[in-house]
Order: C-alpha cells, then sequence, then structure tokens
C-alpha cells in the first residue's frame, strides 16, 4: 500500500468524517483550522479521532511497532485509507516523567460527555457568577467533582497563569516544574516519588507523595495557566490517568475563555472598556475584606468631568464620548495595575486605591490623575467635520476605609459628599472628605 506523509490539517479537511461530529465539536475544528496554529490543530485533530472512535465513524487497527515506536492506525468506515500515528514516547529526568501530550488522549478511559458533565461546559455561566467573580473559585468546585469520580483519591488544583495568590490560597507543590509546563506546554510532567525526585522537598509537608502538572490552554495554543494533580501515594497514575488529566486540561481552556468573556460582557463597560458599575460594587466588598484581614485601608475616589454636557452641546455626542473614553485611558494610566478604575454612569468614574494606602498617598495620587487630565489635550471631531483639541478637567471626591467608613455604603456617600464639594467653583480640584470638627490633623 502506497503510504503519503501529511498534516493535521490534511487530517481535517481531507482523510477524518469531521461531518459526524457533534456541533460544538465540529466548531472546535473549525476554529482550530482558521487559527492556522500547529499545535491547535493537533489537539483537534486528537480529539476529533477519540470522539470518532467512540462513535463507530472510524475504527482502531491492530498496534504496530517501527524502530521501537508505537504506532496506532485508524481505518474510516467504508474508506481503503489507513491512518498511522506515531505516538512519541516519555522521557525520565530527575525522576520527573515527560509524557508528549499528542501521545495520550487516545487512552482516556472516560467518556467526553462524562467529563464535559463533570465540569459543565454547557454552563459557563457557573464560573462567572457577578456575586463571586472569580472564575477560578467556581472552576475549582467542578474540579474538586472530576478529581473524585475519575482520578480516586486525587487533588485537582488550577492555577491561572497571571494569577496572585492571596493570604490562605493553596499554591504550586513545586513552582520550578509550573514554569517548565507553562514554557513546554506540549507535554505533561509525571513525578511518581517526589522523595526520589528533585522536586521541593516542601511538598512531602503537604502528604503529597505523586504530581501530575499539565498546561491549560488557551483557543491560541498559548497557556492560560496549569492543573496539578496531587496524590498521597505512590505512582498512583497510569497512562490512561495521565490522559485523563491531559483531557481535563483540554476542556479547562475552553471553560476559561467563555468564562472571561462572560464576565468581560458582564462588568467590563463597552464604551469606554474600564470596568462598570456591577464589577466595582463587588471589587469594594472584596477590597474592605481584604484591608480587615490585613489591618490595611483603602481610598475610593469619585472623579466627575466637570462640564461635560458642554461638550455634547458644542460638538455633538460622539466626540462626549471620546471625552470619556480619553478620561477613562488617563485615570487607568495613572494608577497601579492591580487598582480599580470603574465607570460608575454618565460622566463619573471611580477609582479603587487597594491597599496597603495612606493619606499622604492617596492625596498625591488624586492630584496626580486630577493634573495629568487638565494637562491633557484631546483632540474631537465636531458636527461640522472639523477637528478641535479640547482641555478637560475633572473634580474629585476622596473618602477611605476604615478612617471615613466600614462598610460600601458609607464609604460611597463620605466619597460623594467630599466630590460634591469639589464640584463647587472653581470645580477642577481635589476634596478630601472631613468628618464634621476634623482638620487635616486632628479633631478641632
Amino acid at each position: 500500500m502506497k503510504q503519503k506523509q501529511i498534516g493535521f490539517r490534511d487530517l481535517l479537511e481531507r482523510l477524518l468524517p469531521v461531518d459526524e461530529l457533534p456541533p460544538v465539536d465540529r466548531m472546535r475544528v473549525q476554529r482550530a483550522l482558521r487559527s492556522g496554529v500547529g499545535l491547535e490543530m493537533e489537539r483537534a485533530a486528537m480529539h476529533a479521532i477519540d470522539l470518532l472512535e467512540q462513535q463507530g465513524a472510524i475504527r482502531r487497527l491492530p498496534l504496530e511497532q517501527a524502530q521501537g515506536t508505537p504506532l496506532v492506525r485508524y481505518q474510516a468506515r467504508g474508506q481503503h485509507d489507513v491512518i498511522t500515528l506515531e505516538l512519541p514516547g516519555p522521557k525520565v529526568r530527575d525522576g520527573v516523567v515527560t509524557y508528549p501530550r499528542a501521545g495520550l488522549p487516545m487512552q482516556a478511559p472516560a467518556r467526553l460527555d462524562q467529563v464535559r458533565r463533570l465540569i459543565r461546559l454547557d454552563d459557563p455561566l457557573i464560573f462567572s457568577d457577578p456575586r463571586t467573580g472569580t472564575t477560578r473559585a467556581g472552576l475549582q468546585g467542578q474540579l474538586d467533582q472530576a478529581a473524585t469520580e475519575l482520578l480516586g483519591h486525587a487533588v485537582l488544583r488550577y492555577f491561572g497563569k497571571d494569577d496572585e495568590p492571596e493570604p490562605g490560597d493553596d499554591l504550586p507543590v513545586d513552582k520550578s516544574l509550573a514554569k517548565d509546563v507553562l514554557e513546554h506546554h506540549d507535554v505533561l510532567f509525571y513525578c511518581p516519588d517526589i522523595d526520589r525526585s528533585a522536586l521541593s522537598l516542601e511538598s512531602t509537608r503537604r502528604d503529597v507523595r505523586a504530581l501530575v502538572v499539565a498546561a491549560v490552554l488557551g483557543s491560541d495554543g498559548t497557556p492560560v495557566g496549569y492543573l496539578e494533580v496531587r496524590s498521597a501515594d505512590v505512582d498512583p497514575f497510569a497512562p490512561a490517568d495521565l490522559a485523563m488529566v491531559a483531557l481535563l486540561a483540554d476542556f479547562c481552556g475552553g471553560v476559561i475563555e467563555r468564562a472571561h468573556r462572560i464576565e468581560k460582557l458582564v462588568f467590563v463597560d463597552p464604551l469606554t472598556t474600564a470596568y462598570n458599575r456591577s464589577y466595582y460594587d463587588l471589587q469594594v466588598r472584596n477590597e474592605i475584606a481584604r484591608a480587615q484581614r490585613e489591618q490595611s485601608s483603602i481610598a475610593l475616589l469619585i472623579c466627575d468631568i466637570d462640564d461635560f454636557k458642554s461638550f455634547n452641546t458644542s460638538f455633538g455626542y460622539e466626540a462626549g464620548n471620546q471625552v470619556l473614553v480619553q478620561v477613562a485611558q488617563a485615570l487607568r494610566v495613572g494608577v497601579r495595575p492591580f487598582d480599580t478604575v470603574a465607570r460608575w454612569g454618565g460622566e463619573e468614574f471611580v477609582v479603587l486605591l487597594t491597599p496597603p494606602v495612606v493619606e499622604d498617598d492617596v492625596m498625591a495620587i488624586s492630584e496626580r490623575l486630577r493634573a495629568g487630565i487638565e494637562q491633557t489635550a484631546i483632540r474631537l471631531e465636531g458636527l461640522d467635520g472639523r477637528a478641535h483639541r479640547v482641555h478637560v478637567t475633572i473634580s474629585i471626591g476622596v473618602a477611605m476605609f476604615p478612617d471615613h467608613a466600614d462598610n460600601p455604603q458609607d464609604l460611597w456617600r463620605a466619597a460623594n459628599t467630599a466630590l460634591l464639594k469639589a464640584k463647587r467653583p472653581p470645580k477642577n480640584q481635589v476634596v478630601f472628605h472631613r468628618p464634621q470638627g476634623e482638620t487635616r490633623f486632628g479633631v478641632q
């Protein structure tokens, strides 16, 4: 029989009966083909082969060997062509075994519909609840169930690539291995016995003897995080279990991307791309709780664009929208990456300065924001089609927790009271909330 080497694109476009896949899986194949990313097309092809074999659309032929490398062969129903896949083998270094992920999915024992049910792919809203605001917490609950049903007594943990751990958070067993899996995300790392490896001995204090780490990839093939699978037993995972871990990691990537898209719709103002009021309501509760735990402080700045209606009147509503966009951008640039800038509504923005902050720093930041916007010339196109350069000013009211309030509602009232004073002519000023009878340095 004549042999011809082809790529995964040809496999998906010409040889596999992709039309027999469920709609959601056909869409995954189409996304992979449109992306043109080799790893993404490889993952889509292996995923399609898994499904098609379960459905009986293709059948697996007897295993062969070529120079010690296992070859897996498939034949589509009613076709004479034979698809042959070469499975790369594992490698061992310092007690850690690396398995190429391309060779694992075909060995996964559980049905894909079982995996979908376990991590609720059809209900991504569970991971994007505006009341909790955390994708990771929702996903972790589903992973706990998956660990019990699919991997026995193992413990599954998801870590986002850019997650910043909070006090009390579970931490990775070995950070160096986590870094490796994000750099080499086409393989899965398995340490069957940590005591006989070069991994951190810290893991032994967590009752962890075996560890699996697999990257969670986005649709573009880049890692968004990774899964850790932990066991208190030595060498508890067979190749079929490792295949299940890889399969779970693949599905987690889709869940997380969908959840983040929903979060963006829920929490981001579509005009300015700053956060919206819903996100602020969530974040201020979270930050107050954190400040209470750390016995620290936060600051709320309410920023109102001065005489905003004049821009709409003089140049039109589209010009007014551009003012909002530029002010939002200036506010985001002027604060730290972990501070929050949100559009409250209309021409009003809020800035939440997270702990630790002290009053002098808050005043300096507030004044810097005010001055920075005042000094920025904004280019607008008027209703007459001509370009105009305008200057915008803002007034800012500031309050702090716990000095001025001990809950979100009172903190807003305190900052809003200060804003009303800042809006008095000549405007364009920062006013710090002062309870009646209090001066800058104490009580009168």
